[in-house]
């Protein structure tokens, strides 16, 4: 057995231990190994870590007595969560963690998420983040360091009760959690940095290259054409150029934006497939646009106009109507023939 078997075998037996002494239900061996290989085959070419792996082949992380947050989850729950973000592709890096990070833990939009591994390392460090807030935090070096202070907590009583639920109080485990980081020492990936920001550029080099993410892509290049050039330019035929301009309206269509762009000279729709580029388009703020027109230009749809309609109809029919107005809204846009494709996007600001 592994030395990181050895850790996280001692960690659910001293965690077992103490659920039993304070008369709680024990731990139930795991039942869903199937999915455990599954996610193997999800997340290559990178593995769990030996330990995520060890936990979820012994113990079925459902069957814990104590509520903690965000719930630990087994890998047929990881799998779903990972597979329903991938099919609604909504959220891209840098909103959600690079391919590396692994979620075992989840609640109201909180994650936990485990770095596997790879060719930068082991993997198992854990990190706790939400879409909504900036960055993703250390929380634990190991999942064996999570269950030992969970051990902690329950052997000192410091769990609540409410409705038959045993759990945490909030930020009961945020001084033993911090300790143990502290007496861990210098971070061999991280340094000393207790959480690393959303922004591409403060990612950490093999977050970037696990993301397939070469930051001089970010570089503007400068513009070729103003819009009004370019469009003159595609009345004789397809063109291709670069525009700078700020987005001044902006629509997703399934994994698609459309982007309403205004240089100053002239707005005009820029269709932005998915994936084009990490970094944008946000709405109101400048970028630069690799695009191609593959002939004259059409007058931009009406993006306004199609989202007061929606709003209008949520304020005052509640949800069958904003629906119908929503989907007649994606069914004009989708066909409409975008004016412009970008390749390419840069911010500029």
């Amino acid at each position: 057995m592994t030395r990181r078997h050895d850790e996280i075998d001692s960690a659910l037996d001293r965690l077992d231990d103490a659920l039993r002494r304070a008369g709680l239900p024990t731990l139930e061996p795991a039942t869903d190994e199937v999915s455990v290989a599954e996610v193997d085959e999800a997340v290559a070419p990178f593995a769990l870590p030996a330990d995520v792996r060890r936990f979820w082949e012994l113990v079925d992380p459902s069957s814990l007595a104590v509520r903690t947050f965000p719930d630990l989850v087994g890998p047929a729950a990881a799998l779903k969560l990972q597979r329903a973000e991938a099919e609604e592709g909504a959220l891209t890096v840098p909103r959600v963690p690079p391919p590396l990070l692994f979620r075992i833990g989840y609640a109201s939009h909180v994650s936990l998420s485990t770095e596997l591994a790879s060719v930068w390392g082991p993997g198992g460090t854990i990190f706790r983040w939400a879409y909504d807030e900036d960055g993703f935090r250390i929380v634990y070096r190991t999942l064996a360091d999570l269950l030992d202070v969970l051990t902690e907590l329950v052997s000192e009583e410091q769990t609540a009760r409410n409705g038959g639920f045993v759990f945490l109080p909030d930020g009961a485990d945020e001084d033993k959690r911090d300790e143990r980081l502290r007496l861990a020492g210098s971070h061999p990936l991280y340094g000393d940095a207790p959480a690393i920001p959303s922004s591409l550029e403060a990612w950490p080099e093999h977050w970037l290259e696990a993301s397939r993410i070469d930051l001089r892509d970010r570089v503007p290049l400068g513009a070729t054409h103003t819009i009004v050039e370019l469009v003159a330019a595609a009345a004789e035929g397809p063109v291709s150029g670069r525009i700078a301009g700020t987005v001044t309206q902006l629509v997703g269509i399934g994994r698609d934006t459309v982007a309403l762009v205004d240089d100053g000279t002239a707005p005009v729709d820029v269709w932005c497939p998915a994936g084009t580029s990490p970094w944008g388009p946000v709405h109101r703020r400048r970028f630069e646009f690799e695009v191609t027109l593959e002939g004259p230009v059409a007058p931009p749809p009406e993006l306004a106009g199609g989202l007061r309609a929606i709003d209008r109809h949520a304020r005052a029919w509640g949800l069958a109507q904003p629906e119908a107005a929503e989907s007649a809204f994606a069914g004009d846009l989708e066909r409409h023939r975008p004016s412009a494709v970008a390749t390419a996007i840069r911010p500029l600001d």
